[in-house]
């Protein structure tokens, strides 16, 4: 097994390192679970106290020395130990083994120390003659004199739980060479728990099986599309599999039948395993870590002690076995009167896998149960059981609906294809829109799909079922970015009568309609009122809940209200925290925060967060992920990466999802201007806006018009700006008109008030860009203190945006500061006195006072207030302290400063 970088817990190993040296104790104990990484740590502990005063002697407890006198120290021992004061002996070779320096002893494993061993190493630290580093299963029972260490206060106690969700990314960076992907530290993080060394094993299985590819500078961990979300997705290599078997220890039966029935059906009530096996059984599957039971909904509910041992209850059980087992859960199930909702759903699914066998009503009952949860892979699965069973059109039907909301839509081609014409018109209808939304969603082809709504709506006599027929047709057009015929049709008909299900659909299209109106305020009304009614509608339609959270996000992202797009993604995520497999909602999320982080000009976490369902293998909505991919690699300059991304984007895209051209328009703008095609930018970014005006899209337009703004351009915009800021609802159309008129003036006031008030909306990306603008302007006015200021201001939010590379910030680099005065800038900022910092520094008050006046000078404040204003945002960004301001301004040094790029900063290229 290759031995990783160390990465991650950074806190955690300097709180260590500061134990260990902490004079007021002799060493420290770190305490965890059993995989967590604590011998990693001790180590890199004990490394950081290599030195001329130490030497690092290390020792090994094992379970096969636990029992023998001195056996973890054999290695530190003569081969024969003297008569008499064989404790005394030991402590004497060991001191001298340090060769007149102080010894850390560094114990891996303390609990498996023998007696003896445990009573040297105890005497050594208790008397001051050694320092000590040791690692501690808990829950394991340890020597008196181990314990002794921290309860006598001789050494510090560290207790350390798992790897958190952040240590896990960084530490899969340094393993990988590479970042990760967001959905695979998701998934990683999920299956693992935090367990350092399950980690290890996993990443090394899905290396060799080449599940874990590097696609685009990114790693990403593949997945089948309706693979579940939960452990399996990646197989179990041999070690991995004899390290979870070692952990859980020889079962007896009774145990092992807690732990199969627990893999099989979890989360299960304890009471039901009880019932099931016996109820000391359970108790004693949870003392040894088995199970977790925990109460939910005043209910006592077992879980599996870690995600893993699912894998190894499952691999383990035979076919005979395991089918008896769901035939005994089906019957303790049954016999409490499947009370709860979720009990019908797990009867049937319990009955398919025990062999019983089930009616289609049932199925397709549980089905739609499991597609309100958002389980795509058991609904798939629960409607092709009851296809088979002879479940006929209906189950047809939905199971054609199934796929096509799980990204397959070629498979939901063929269930369509064969399935007979019904006679009765109710079935007709709900066929023919099963057919319209594959054909628009699954293969880009909505004048087909709109013929055949009106071709059935020709035929169709009720009431309602020509409702249905509007409503889709209604959601369509909006869908394809046709406000003017989606609000022509949804107007009218959200004032008559309507079921739920088809009054919420009416709803999620009127508002998406709205939304690209530029009525963003009423858009979000209509949300909120098809999201309070949704337990009328979820179980009919679940896959609403995706687009009307979209939407939401949406107004957020062209009234430039983040807030409400964190609002609407998170909402998302509660929603459909229990999907599994993938569908088009979990790509319309991924398609969301990636926006929403590149106008927060974070475009690391947006690649991060679009990785995944840009690279899905099947995904037909994969194409606007893969758009939003290319617009951030075109932000942080690459522009061939960005045009290739883009090109496969339009190879794969196979939907009307939310206005896809008009995306791929925006994207074409800002590849041009990565390829320093900057007159090109501005031409297709004005050709967009006029495309977007012709079909009534003020809030692309107004984003194509701030575009050519960006790039330098404001004349030909200011006009129309200065008109959508009146019909576009939300402050991000009225900063663009400010922004435009601004520039167009050459105030640089005006544009460094614009900066801040795209800072205020968390638009850092372009408040970056216009206070690099209003450096030039102000420099041209003539006011050089002004464009210092500009200058530090724009270089301070550029901070904020670490990859950004668009024109506006490519000139850009950090005011000319020595190392020196930024030191003294920073401690300045961060509130110290003159005194404060001379006496930290170790230099003159009127050297600390020199410096902080050419750093003003430098940076055009005349405040400890306006200093800290810059750098408290500066030091917001993605670095720390002056690692960051390194790695920001590479060139800063001591003496011969070189000349400012700033200086050179302009309104546009």
């Amino acid at each position: 097994m290759k031995t990783w970088p160390f990465a991650g817990r950074d806190k955690e190993l300097e709180t260590l390192i500061r134990f260990a040296r902490d004079r007021a104790a002799r060493g420290v104990v770190i305490v965890g679970a059993a995989g967590v990484g604590k011998s990693r740590l001790a180590a890199e502990v004990l490394r950081g106290l290599a030195d001329d005063r130490h030497t690092v002697l290390r020792i090994r407890a094992t379970k096969a020395t636990s029992g023998i006198p001195n056996g973890a120290l054999a290695d530190l021992l003569p081969a024969r130990a003297p008569e008499g004061n064989t404790l005394r002996w030991a402590a004497e070779e060991i001191i001298a083994r340090a060769g007149g320096r102080l010894p850390v002893l560094g114990v891996d494993d303390a609990h498996l120390l023998d007696g003896h061993s445990a009573g040297v190493i105890h005497s050594l630290v208790a008397t001051g003659r050694a320092r000590v580093v040791a690692t501690l299963r808990s829950g394991e029972p340890a020597p008196d004199t181990v314990t002794a260490l921290w309860r006598d206060h001789l050494a510090r106690r560290a207790d350390i739980g798992p790897l958190g969700d952040g240590d896990i990314r960084r530490l899969l960076t340094a393993a990988l060479g590479g970042p990760p992907d967001e959905a695979t530290v998701v998934h990683l993080c999920r299956v693992t728990e935090g367990n350092a060394l399950f980690l290890h094993e996993i990443v090394d299985s899905a290396l060799a099986a080449g599940t874990l590819q590097r696609l685009r500078g990114m790693w990403h961990l593949a997945r089948a599309p309706l693979a579940d979300a939960a452990p399996g997705d990646t197989p179990l290599a041999p070690r991995l599999d004899e390290l979870i078997r070692d952990r859980i220890g020889t079962l007896s039966a009774p145990l092992a039948a807690v732990l199969e029935f627990t893999a099989f059906a979890e989360p299960i009530g304890a009471r039901t395993l009880s019932t099931l096996v016996s109820e000391e059984a359970v108790l004693l599957a949870e003392e040894r870590g088995l199970i977790r039971v925990a109460m939910e909904d005043r209910r006592e509910v077992a879980r599996l002690g870690h995600p893993l041992y699912g894998e190894v209850a499952r691999e383990r059980c035979p076919g005979l076995r395991r089918r008896r087992r769901y035939a005994d859960l089906v019957q303790v199930v049954a016999a409490t009167g499947m009370r709860r909702r979720e009990d019908v759903l797990r009867g049937t699914v319990w009955r398919l896998e025990s062999g019983l066998g089930a009616d289609p009503e049932p199925l397709v009952a549980a089905c739609r149960l499991a597609w309100a949860a958002h389980d795509y892979p058991l609904a798939v699965r629960l409607a092709e059981a009851a296809l088979s069973a002879g479940g006929g059109v209906e189950a047809a039907i939905l199971l054609a609906n199934l796929l096509d909301h799980a990204q397959l839509p070629d498979r939901a081609r063929a269930v369509l294809d064969a399935t007979p014409e019904p006679a009765d018109e109710s079935t007709r209808v709900e066929l023919a829109l099963a057919r319209a939304s594959n054909l628009a969603w699954g293969t880009d082809r909505l004048p087909e799909a709109m013929a055949l709504l009106a071709r059935t709506e020709g035929t169709v006599t009720d009431p309602a079922r020509r409702d249905a027929i509007t409503v889709r047709r209604v959601g369509l057009a909006a869908s394809a970015a046709d406000p003017r015929s989606a609000l022509a049709w949804s107007a009218p008909l959200l004032e008559r009568p309507l079921s739920a299900p088809v009054r919420a659909q009416a709803l999620n299209a009127h508002a998406l309609a709205l939304c690209y109106a530029g009525r963003t305020a009423e858009a979000l009304a209509a949300v909120s009122e098809a999201l309070a009614g949704m337990a009328g509608w979820r179980d009919t339609i679940p896959a609403l809940v995706s687009p009307l959270h979209s939407t939401w996000a949406l107004c957020g992202l062209f009234s430039g209200d983040l807030a409400v797009v964190g609002e609407a993604t998170a909402s998302m995520t509660a929603a459909v925290s229990g999907q599994r497999g993938w569908s088009r909602g979990e790509g319309s999320l991924a398609l969301s925060r990636g926006h929403a982080a590149i106008l927060r000009g974070d475009l690391d976490t947006a690649l991060a967060v679009l990785h995944a369902p840009a690279h899905h293998e099947t995904a037909v909505t994969v194409g606007g992920c893969l758009g939003a991919y290319a617009l951030a690699q075109a932000l942080c300059g690459d522009g061939r990466a960005a045009q290739e991304t883009l090109e496969a984007a339009l190879a794969r895209n196979r939907t009307t999802w939310t206005a896809f051209g008009r995306w791929v328009a925006l994207t074409r703008v800002w590849i041009a201007a990565a390829l320093g095609e900057t007159s090109r930018a501005i031409d297709l970014a004005l050709g967009a806006a006029a495309d977007c005006r012709a079909a009534g899209l003020p809030g692309f337009e107004h984003i194509a018009l701030h575009d050519a703004v960006r790039l330098g351009r404001a004349a030909p915009v200011r006009a129309r700006l200065a008109e959508l800021a009146v019909v576009q609802d939300g402050e991000r159309v009225r900063l663009a008109a400010r922004h435009a008129a601004a520039l167009a003036d050459g105030d640089g006031g005006a544009l460094l008030a614009t900066a801040t008030g795209f800072e205020r909306l968390g638009l850092m990306l372009h408040a970056a860009e216009a206070a690099a603008q209003a450096t030039g302007a102000l420099r041209r006015a003539g006011d050089e203190r002004g464009a210092r200021r500009a200058a530090a201001e724009a270089w301070s939010l550029a901070a904020s945006c670490p990859r950004a590379g668009t024109p506006a910030l490519r000139c850009l680099a950090a005011p000319d500061l020595t190392v020196r005065e930024l030191e003294v800038a920073q401690l300045g900022a961060a509130g110290r006195s003159h005194r404060e910092v001379a006496e930290r520094l170790h230099i003159s008050l009127r050297t600390a006072q020199n410096h902080r006046n050419q750093a003003y000078q430098k940076l055009g404040v005349n405040s400890a207030a306006e200093l800290a204003g810059i750098f408290a945002r500066f030091n917001g960004g993605a670095h720390t302290g002056m690692a960051r301001a390194e790695a920001a301004a590479p060139g800063l040094r001591e003496r011969r400063p070189r000349r400012r790029l700033a200086d050179r900063a302009s309104d546009g290229p």
